[in-house]
């Protein structure tokens, strides 16, 4: 998906991801999730070994369109958790 197509649409949630059932915060943001209910961004880190000029925050942007994988990250508050630290 092209980066044009998300413009003018709103941001409804960031979410991270919970790799371990015990940890109750400090989750990284991993996706951000717009309002049309399909369309989300990943954030993945750049490879420090490729990049060497890069911030070590620097990440890779990915859109998708997917309504399936939007519901289930919306709504699976135990493995997508709100992000709630900085990148």
């Amino acid at each position: 998906m092209e980066l044009n197509k998300i413009i003018g649409l709103k941001v409804v949630a960031i979410k991270g991801i919970r790799t371990d059932r015990r940890k109750k915060r400090h989750f990284s943001p991993e996706y951000v999730l717009f309002d049309d209910k399909m369309t989300y961004i990943e954030l993945q880190d750049q490879d420090y070994y490729i990049y060497h000029d890069c911030s070590g925050s620097a990440k890779h942007i990915q859109i998708y369109n997917d309504k399936e994988h939007w519901h289930l990250m919306m709504n699976d508050h135990d493995l997508y958790p709100d992000a709630d630290i900085d990148i």
